[in-house]
């Protein structure tokens, strides 16, 4: 299949799938922010703390998609997968639970925990559920996403996403201004387990067994292609959790508009990642068109960086005000930290999928977690306070994205002079 056909073929499923859990997160804080603002401080500063153990456990399967697309056409190695993955998916399950716990145990003794020990510690144990949930769900999605299943997996997610945004929004109503933050919190076990269940049967009528399997195969790809992933995951979430806390040692407010922030981009980021995911599906299933198809793929994601900034312009205002009231105003330097965010964000992320794509995957992570916790997270705790504003934390984290992004072609480019073959799971 032709690069450009498989392209838009996957892009609006995958968008989809995306952007349906970020619409709910961001009616969740929405709703915190215009209910009690002081709040959501502290539900940001809980889901950084949590994010690490998330992000290592679940996302260290998110290489399942790229096996599968490897093995389109082999039904007995993806049935080898699924169950194979499956089991795995559920040892990190209890491995996440068990983790958490030791958080909630220590969470008391952080810093930012200061804002409102009793608060934090509430929510912590209320989204502590969540997390094996979402360690199953990372497998099973992106199992059905890369097997053919993309549209009915963008469907499960929209459904259970309005679920969820029904949920929280009846809890606006109903619940008082100070209690609203723990029915808030409760949105993410009351998503996880439906979309456990919707995945569950979706596996179930694609005649998928659960019956546990100890693959070495499977396993010792988890670990050679999915651990390097997760680790390099979990160090930009390490870094978002100690710049979290050398915020919260300054002022709470600054907490807050770095979540503001963040929305913004994780919204506008949203296509990058579907598009950067369609890519390495591809690439996958065709390496030996890995050099044009890399220089297709950095044209494409071009016209999209500006659509998107195009698109900024034009709704940025109404943005910033929705999704954090009056916490940030949308002006030039607003403008420009974004987008400097997104084009470095967006550049680094083709890379990354590219070389995924490719089965590299140790190299990539290695130079951005040398980048963000060598460089960037020294910069942060020893640069003085009364010197630096939000912009400047947010610019700094764009030119350790650039850094990253410059390395990456070095690799890419070693990769493509090699001969790259296809691996059994």
């Amino acid at each position: 299949m032709r690069y450009e056909r498989f392209m838009r073929r996957s892009l609006v499923p995958l968008i989809t799938s995306r952007i349906m859990p970020y619409c709910g997160i961001t009616l969740l804080l929405a709703l915190v922010a215009h209910k009690h603002a002081s709040d959501l401080a502290l539900i940001s500063y809980v889901l950084a703390i949590f994010s690490v153990v998330a992000v290592m456990l679940s996302m260290s399967l998110g290489v399942t998609g790229n096996l599968i697309a490897e093995h389109s056409d082999d039904d007995q190695e993806k049935t080898h997968l699924f169950r194979g993955g499956f089991s795995v998916s559920l040892v990190m399950a209890v491995v996440s639970l068990l983790i958490g716990f030791v958080i909630l145990e220590l969470i008391a003794d952080l810093p930012g925990a200061q804002m409102n020990i009793d608060k934090v510690h509430s929510l912590a144990v209320i989204y502590l559920g969540a997390i094996p949930l979402l360690v199953i769900n990372t497998f099973l999605h992106f199992f059905h996403e890369a097997n053919g299943d993309a549209r009915v997996c963008s469907i499960i997610r929209l459904g259970a996403t309005v679920c969820s945004g029904l949920y929280v929004g009846l809890a606006s109503f109903a619940a008082g201004v100070e209690n609203f933050i723990y029915w808030a919190m409760g949105y993410f076990l009351f998503g996880e387990a439906l979309l456990l269940l919707c995945l569950l049967w979706l596996s179930w009528k694609r005649n998928f067994d659960f019956c546990p399997m100890y693959c070495k195969r499977t396993v010792r790809n988890v670990i050679r292609l999915g651990f390097p992933i997760a680790f390099g995951l979990a160090g930009q979430k390490l870094y978002f959790y100690l710049l979290n806390e050398r915020l919260a040692a300054e002022a709470s407010a600054l907490v807050a508009q770095l979540s503001v922030y963040m929305s913004v981009v994780g919204l506008f980021m949203i296509p990058v990642v579907a598009y950067c995911q369609a890519h390495s599906l591809y690439i996958s299933r065709h390496v030996e068109q890995r050099l044009t198809s890399y220089g297709k793929g950095q044209l494409g994601l071009l016209m999209l960086i500006v659509l998107l900034l195009c698109a900024l312009l034009v709704v940025g205002h109404s943005l910033f005000f929705w999704l954090g009231e009056k916490i940030v105003a949308f002006n030039r330097d607003a403008f420009i930290s974004v987008g400097y965010l997104l084009v470095s964000g967006s550049v680094l992320s083709l890379s990354t999928s590219h070389l995924r794509g490719l089965r590299d995957t140790l190299a990539p992570q290695l130079m951005m977690n040398l980048v963000m916790l060598s460089v960037l997270v020294p910069i942060i705790y020893f640069v003085s306070s009364e010197a630096a504003d939000i912009h400047f934390y947010l610019r700094l984290q764009s030119a350790g994205l650039f850094t990253g992004f410059i390395l990456l072609q070095l690799r890419i480019w070693h990769m493509h002079v090699k001969t790259v073959k296809p691996a059994t799971v």
